[in-house]
């Protein structure tokens, strides 16, 4: 008897010991392997923003090893813990903890998964202090390697797409310069997508790809096929380079029409009319400018103690307001738009100036999206001046306490004053409307749809803000998604000059 119960208490010790950790194990730091590149900037933004700074709150508790996966042993590393996860071709750089990745080209959200995943395995950081962040070789990793012939036979020409500020394309351009030394004869040839569009399309067109698979970066050409985005792996690229090791690639790009690839790109941006329109209206009414309005206006509907109902007449009040101000502006733009375009050499100078000007908002825009990435809001540079700002919020604080006529009239008030930065998208795309015969006739419509889906995320916000929702919550998501916002801008400012550029080739 007394035999079993020695050996009962024995098994319990065993077990309370196996789900126990031991006191070497409970001590060990946790580690983070962080895959990243000296040569690429989103890697030293993060290591320097969001890396660091958790470093120095976890002290000992928390070490950091870097792969660089500019080497090949490194880059194979990667492709092999992303394919053993199950997510490939993430942006760089790259962070393992345990079985998780990390990776996002938005640093808040990158920052603050990764923040709150340390915090669930060792809880709250302390005060700053320690200086955990070590630079650690490459784990060495098996490569694959080329087959003999691959560094012998004729040139291989490779046309490689890229495109300024693209997460992705970093990744590819380091893939690249790994796989080059492996094949001595690989000719790369980089192009952008943007500056190149002509001789960009006409290689799609040229190799028969669908429409949606043209103009991507980054993406890969080499004799008759294409790598495109994400199809871009080690794998992939080392295969379709083996197929060309022994006869070689002609730089084919060289004997390509470019008129061709022109003509192309101008009759595709002529079906994307509707949904340019659509597009920008709903990037404007979610841009900086009009979102630091709405917040405004909602805090002061808040303060107003007014019922329910009598909130949302007030606010659907101020939005009619907003509405009829940039249509009626828009009517004004598009007559004088229509009565220029009767005589060509005016018509062809207000489309360059308004093209040439999307290009320059193109270029802010993505200083801004650098900005908030960055979280350096305040050093934006497409925002309503300060002065500006202080007279919508005075023509709101009247609005807040006032009747449905007093709304409207705030509302057409406020409209105008913020047309200084809203309306860098809306003439463009009135421009674009008029520029096109086929939508002229309908450019009305064209219109109104604009200008309601400007309205909309003011409705939206206006509905939640009546049911409950603070100002502050505005705030926050605005601040999480201030570069998104950017990006979108500054992709649709792109889109609108190339949409007017087309046009000033048509006339």
């Amino acid at each position: 008897m007394r035999s079993q119960r020695y050996l009962m208490a024995l098994a319990l010790l065993l077990t309370l010991g196996g789900l126990m950790p031991t006191p070497a194990v409970a001590d060990q730091p946790l580690e983070l392997i962080v895959y990243s590149s000296p040569t690429c900037d989103s890697c030293e933004i993060v290591k320097a923003q969001v890396l660091e700074p958790l470093g120095r709150s976890y002290g000992d508790k928390l070490t950091m090893t870097f792969v660089d996966v500019s080497k090949s042993e490194g880059l194979t590393q990667l492709e092999a813990v992303e394919a053993r996860l199950g997510k490939r071709n993430n942006p760089l750089p790259v962070i393992l903890l345990d079985d998780q990745l990390f990776s996002s080209v938005d640093i808040f959200e990158l920052e603050e998964s990764l923040a709150a995943a340390l915090q669930k395995r060792l809880g709250a950081p302390e005060s700053p202090g320690g200086t955990p962040v070590a630079a650690s070789l490459t784990v060495p990793a098996a490569v694959s390697e080329p087959a003999a012939s691959a560094s012998q036979g004729a040139a291989i020409h490779l046309a490689y797409v890229d495109t300024d500020g693209c997460a992705n394309c970093a990744r590819a351009h380091i893939l690249l310069q790994v796989i080059q030394e492996e094949y001595p004869t690989l000719v790369v040839t980089t192009f952008n997508n943007v500056r190149d569009a002509e001789l960009v399309e006409a290689m799609g067109e040229h190799l028969g790809l669908a429409q949606e698979r043209r103009l991507v970066a980054p993406s890969i050409y080499v004799g008759g096929d294409a790598l495109v985005d994400e199809e871009i792996t080690s794998d992939s690229l080392r295969a379709l380079l083996q197929r060309y090791a022994a006869s070689g690639a002609d730089p084919f790009w060289e004997e390509l029409d470019l008129a061709a690839g022109q003509s192309s790109i101008l009759t595709r941006f002529r079906t994307m009319g509707p949904l340019a329109v659509i597009v920008a209206g709903l990037v404007d009414g979610i841009n900086p400018c009009a979102f630091a309005t709405i917040i405004f206006f909602v805090s002061y509907l808040a303060i107003s103690r007014r019922r329910r109902t009598e909130l949302l007449v007030v606010g659907l009040a101020f939005t009619a307001g907003v509405f009829a101000t940039y249509f009626l502006v828009g009517l004004g733009a598009m007559s004088l738009l229509k009565l220029a375009s009767t005589v060509r050499i005016v018509g062809l100078v207000l489309y360059s100036l308004m093209a040439a000007s999307c290009l320059v908002l193109a270029g802010l825009s993505l200083h801004d999206y650098v900005m908030a990435r960055q979280g350096r809001l305040r050093e934006m540079r497409l925002n309503l001046p300060e002065p500006l700002r202080e007279r919508i919020k005075g023509r709101i604080r009247g609005a807040s306490g006032a009747f449905i006529g007093a709304a409207l009239v705030s509302g057409l008030v406020v409209s105008l004053l913020e047309l200084a930065c809203t309306g860098q998208v809306y003439l463009p795309t009135i421009s674009f409307v008029v520029g096109i015969p086929d939508m002229r006739a309908h450019a009305v419509a064209y219109l109104v749809l604009y200008n309601l889906l400007f309205i909309a995320p003011l409705l939206v916000v206006l509905l939640l803000a009546v049911y409950g929702v603070s100002a502050s919550r505005f705030q926050d998501w605005f601040v999480r998604n201030a570069a998104r916002t950017k990006a979108a801008m500054t992709i649709l400012f792109l889109l609108l000059a190339a949409l007017l550029l087309s046009q000033v080739l048509s006339m």
